[in-house]
């Protein structure tokens, strides 16, 4: 199955296509969505809608996986500005009828490196090993982290609904 995984961000926008069978996932394509920053923010989430919208009718992906929204508690400004670009991002999705999951940072953390504090150079240095290349850019890295997430978490639910047909 295709999988598109996205890093959402207001200044940049990480994503990765990746064909994904079972718990093996090959990077087709790495990208980022930046609009430009002297813009008014209706601009620049038309700007994330457009290039999204082509990025999806290019590659047509079935599954989208991105983060929960999580910001701290001293910074609310970044969590709505965050927030509006994942609706425009969420609303592309939905449009084009792709499945959504999504994952909070710790649990894909954990499911990627083993532990759930890790920071994103961390997250960078596993998904260059793992893939064997240098990736742009700690957003892309991000984006591939959750891609690689959900075909660890979509295999053990498979897995799962499996042993309860099984048993049950």
């Amino acid at each position: 199955m295709i999988v598109l995984g996205i890093d959402v961000g207001l200044r940049v926008t990480g994503y990765v296509i990746c064909d994904v069978k079972n718990t093996n996932v090959k990077l087709i394509k790495e990208g980022e969505i930046k609009p430009s920053l002297s813009t008014k923010l209706p601009k620049r989430l038309l700007y994330i809608y457009k290039e999204l919208s082509e990025i999806i009718s290019i590659y047509n992906p079935q599954v989208a996986v991105g983060e929960k929204l999580y910001s701290h508690y001293r910074h609310p400004t970044t969590v709505a500005l965050l927030a509006q670009v994942r609706g425009v991002i969420l609303f592309v999705i939905e449009k084009f009828g792709l499945d959504f999951y999504e994952y909070s940072p710790t649990r894909v953390r954990k499911s990627f490196l083993g532990k759930g504090n890790a920071n994103s150079l961390q997250i960078k240095k596993m998904a260059e090993n793992i893939l064997g290349k240098n990736l742009i850019s700690q957003h892309t890295a991000d984006a591939f982290s959750l891609v690689v997430a959900f075909s660890h978490i979509h295999k053990f639910d498979r897995i799962l609904k499996n042993d309860w047909k099984i048993k049950g």
